[in-house]
């Protein structure tokens, strides 16, 4: 043979030999080797654990429904659309939506209470008492999944003089939890502001009063002596929410306002309704997107000269709940709250837990409430 070609055969031998042991290892050997991997491979997963976070199986199913939104991931695959939802986030599918009207909404799941509460995926409710100050003071935290699921409702029409028992209008416009309104609707004599459920039922503006404005997306809007409703204001409030879409859905006029945009405020001595004077109070604030916060403080109980509290007493107590804004609403033997029970067998919610502010008159015929209401229709239970 030739030199080149002797050369490239002895190469080739050369590397069948060096390879053998590779190719005609024993069992054992491989074995061992398997074994030597697999254990490198779960000291190498053990070091990235203590450092990495836990794989998202929902970004690997479900790629498009994290992706960033720009310009270049705005394709859909067809017409699927895959929605997504954190663990223990409030939905409701958008045909859930209730009116917003009178209509009264779909009635709770008695199986979705709780011992102090209801919860279904679109509404969470829960109820504390707490003493401070040696003042006892019932909370009802709230969060919905739609601003729809925040509602009032009048006896009779928003136009007439009717009345009815406070408990009676919660159960038969099945609130979960509703708290006393502000009484205004009826009285035409007042110079005030009110909505209730998109009704305009007048649109007076009161420079001694502070005015709370709720729109179509469930957020507070406080105007200090009515600042900003005046129609002459630049800007003015309602042309400014017609610009943008918005909605005034309820509007009472009571007060004071006790927190604005996060800030506590300091409340006008000269303020109506025994501002600094210990009396039944109730409250609502805004605590952030589509979560709220009732508030009733019980008064004129007998036996205890502490009962009450005054107007700046309670902005600090909602101030102190977390409240972005809070208002106050009617007291004394108005104030009342509710945590609606299950239905009973004719239909009729029961009572659950009952609040009242004035331990001596009781329940009160009322002429609105605010309340909060579950949207899962009841062919979903």
């Amino acid at each position: 043979m030739k030199l080149p070609i002797r050369i490239l055969i002895s190469l080739l031998c050369a590397a069948i030999i060096i390879s053998m042991p590779f190719v005609l290892s024993s069992p054992q050997i491989l074995d061992n080797e398997k074994a030597r991997l697999m254990q490198d491979d779960a000291e190498e997963e053990e070091a990235e654990d203590e450092g990495s976070e836990e794989i998202d199986f929902g970004r690997l199913l479900f790629p498009s429904a994290y992706a960033e939104e720009d310009e270049d991931s705005q394709e859909t695959d067809g017409d699927v659309i895959v929605e997504t939802f954190v663990e223990g986030e409030l939905h409701i599918n958008p045909e859930w939506k209730l009116p917003l009207d009178f209509t009264v909404p779909p009635l709770p799941n008695p199986d979705k209470y709780t011992e102090n509460g209801y919860e279904d995926q679109s509404i969470r409710v829960s109820v504390e008492t707490r003493v401070i100050n040696g003042i006892t003071v019932h909370i009802t935290f709230v969060r919905i999944a739609d601003a729809s699921q925040f509602r009032t409702a009048v006896a009779g029409t928003a136009q007439n003089n009717k009345t009815v028992l406070f408990k009676a209008l919660a159960r038969d416009t099945h609130a979960i939890a509703a708290i006393n309104g502000d009484r205004y609707t009826s009285d035409a004599k007042k110079t005030t502001f009110e909505y209730r459920m998109t009704e305009k039922i007048r649109s007076k503006t009161n420079n001694l009063k502070d005015i709370l404005i709720i729109d179509d997306l469930g957020d507070f809007h406080l105007f200090i002596k009515s600042q900003g409703l005046h129609k002459d204001d630049k800007p003015y409030f309602v042309n400014v929410m017609k610009e943008e879409g918005r909605q005034v859905v309820n509007a009472f006029t009571f007060g004071p306002a006790l927190v604005k945009d996060g800030e506590l405020l300091t409340i006008d001595e000269h303020y109506g309704y025994n501002p600094h004077g210990r009396e039944p109070r109730s409250a609502i604030g805004q605590t952030g997107p589509l979560s709220y916060v009732m508030v009733l403080v019980e008064g004129r109980t007998s036996g205890n000269d502490k009962a009450g509290i005054s107007q700046q007493g309670l902005a600090q107590i909602m101030y102190d709940l977390g409240c972005v804004q809070a208002y106050n609403l009617d007291g004394g033997n108005t104030s009342e709250m509710i945590l609606c029970g299950p239905a009973d067998e004719y239909g009729k919610l029961t009572t659950l837990l009952y609040f009242e502010g004035d331990q001596v008159a009781g329940d009160r015929q009322q002429k609105d409430i605010i309340y909060f209401a579950t949207a899962v229709p009841e062919s979903e239970w």
